[in-house]
């Protein structure tokens, strides 16, 4: 492995460095720090109107708040912030169960969300994971490796980001969903700390890609998009991504691959089950203030 490599590798993703990327595509937003036992923790605050909107992460991403005094401590903390609607998301790491998640946000004056995603113990081997794959992924896996028609890397040239974004941008069109993230965003993200691409490519052309951000203790596949067509199936391209990030976690010893949420599309739930993967609570606390909540309810029947 070169110098560049290992520099590379050693990158881990923080709050701070990403914020401060997303703030140069946003207008009118500041950042806010709070320490709470001896850990800095940022909040983006967002000028839109009249009204400021005050979140942890953006774009449904979250933080790992395992203990439950930590957790109760950042929402005291995070009710200082002057917002018209304040949003936190915790990770699948939360150390509670749902009534006394439930009971945190009542104490403490916030509404709470909860929502799956599916997380793979990576703390073992890489074959007694394939091990816990489903029939149909091991015989995928295997075809891949025999096959030896597509290579399939970790990478941070824009190069990838930049063809990524085609990807990208036809699988929102596939599956019905609104494009959260512009061209310049996605491109840019080359150049942010512990974020990386994985990328499945044949004779130069890439077929699948993930965006994948990687932890102290754990990776979390952010974004993929793939090439679909008939072609391309049988090469298992997204299959073959996939199975590299979780044996490149399994390697480096980190404790779990976070797939994501699944956004109530079974297609994309079906695939993250195949792999053996864990589906776990995520909690999002919201708490707005009463003129934004009236306001809020106006235009609700406004809209009616």
């Amino acid at each position: 492995m070169s110098l560049e490599s290992d520099r590379i590798s050693s990158e881990l993703f923080s709050e701070l460095d990403f914020l401060n990327y997303v703030l140069k595509h946003k207008s009118d937003a500041k950042l806010f720090i709070q320490e709470i036992e001896g850990v800095e923790y940022t909040f983006l605050n967002e000028r839109k109107g009249p009204f400021t909107y005050s979140v942890n992460l953006p774009f449904g991403l979250y933080i790992g708040t395992s203990r439950k005094t930590e957790l109760i401590h950042l929402l005291i903390a995070a009710k200082t912030l002057k917002s018209s609607q304040l949003t936190l998301n915790f990770g699948p790491d939360v150390e509670l169960d749902e009534l006394s998640v439930e009971k945190i946000a009542k104490d403490q004056g916030f509404d709470l969300l909860i929502n799956k995603c599916h997380v793979l113990d990576t703390q073992r081997h890489i074959d007694d994971i394939f091990g816990d794959f489903n029939s149909t992924r091991k015989k995928h896996i295997r075809r891949y490796q025999k096959a030896h028609e597509i290579q399939v890397f970790k990478t941070r040239d824009v190069k990838y980001f930049k063809e990524y974004f085609v990807l990208y941008k036809d699988s929102a069109n596939r599956w019905g969903t609104s494009m959260a993230y512009s061209k310049d965003f996605i491109e840019g993200l080359a150049d942010v700390p512990g974020i990386f691409m994985w990328v499945a490519v044949k004779n130069g052309d890439m077929l699948s890609g993930m965006i994948c951000m990687y932890y102290e203790d754990h990776i979390f596949d952010w974004l993929a998009a793939s090439i679909i067509n008939t072609e391309v199936k049988k090469l298992y391209a997204a299959a073959a991504v996939q199975y590299e990030v979780i044996k490149d976690a399994s390697e480096r010893g980190m404790k779990w691959v976070n797939m994501g949420a699944s956004k109530n599309l079974e297609g994309v739930s079906d695939f993250k089950d195949s792999w053996g993967a864990e589906e776990r609570n995520t909690y999002t606390f919201m708490k707005r203030s009463f003129i934004f909540g009236i306001m809020k309810q106006l235009y609700g029947i406004i809209r009616k």
